[in-house]
């Protein structure tokens, strides 16, 4: 079996969209999925990433196994549940992680935002990624400012002693400017990590757009 760590840059960059294409491309090999999406805020009814997440993987775990902290106000975990009175145990997220890794051939764990938002105080889904040895795949928007934005995250991950598999750029909006058809090369090449796929916007990728991406999450790993 096999975990990966989906983080992105930033919010709204395409994180869930990548795990969803992901999730698919795995089964289509016949891979058995499992998802967990540990904490989702800005939560009004039901947990939209997760339950689209949970469908995408066609994980028949319970909701709450699948996304054990859903929170109303759309702010970083750590101040949306302490503006709700909720306490955030770490080692609960911890403990199962490593349950729904067992339930499966890949488990994808998709975050909130990117490694440094806090979960609990100043804990952070970096702490939480490195405490597991999780392997990390970095999702950013492939649009001006991304080359920042990756290069950064990319170094968090080396502080925190994380393995990056190598990061996809996806395109949330269907607006492209200048930066996004030379971002891939200079992320590749300031950071080391290859370019998995890119995804425009509004498309169906399938496995063979996938495939890299679909390799490094059946990569075993650490």
């Amino acid at each position: 079996m096999s975990t990966l760590f989906i983080t992105g840059t930033d919010t709204g960059v395409g994180k869930t969209f990548v795990a969803c294409a992901l999730a698919h491309a795995l089964r289509a090999r016949g891979v058995r999925v499992a998802a967990i999406k540990p904490i989702e805020t800005g939560v009004v009814g039901e947990p939209e990433d997760a339950l689209r997440l949970r469908a995408a993987a066609e994980d028949p775990a319970p909701l709450d196994d699948i996304c054990p902290y859903r929170l109303r106000a759309p702010l970083a975990p750590a101040v949306a549940a302490r503006l709700e009175g909720v306490v955030i145990d770490v080692d609960r997220l911890a403990g199962l992680i490593v349950q729904r890794a067992a339930a499966a051939d890949v488990l994808l764990v998709e975050g909130a935002g990117g490694l440094l938002v806090p979960i609990r105080g100043t804990t952070t889904f970096a702490e939480l990624a490195a405490r597991l040895a999780l392997p990390v795949l970095i999702v950013g928007a492939n649009r001006l400012g991304t080359i920042n934005h990756c290069a950064l995250t990319a170094r968090v991950a080396a502080a925190a002693g994380l393995t990056v598999r190598g990061f996809v750029l996806s395109e949330p909006t269907a607006v492209r400017d200048e930066s996004a058809a030379t971002n891939a090369e200079m992320i590749a090449a300031l950071t080391g990590f290859p370019c998995l796929a890119t995804l425009r916007h509004g498309e169906a990728p399938d496995g063979t757009r996938l495939s890299r991406v679909v390799e490094a999450a059946l990569d075993p790993g650490i």
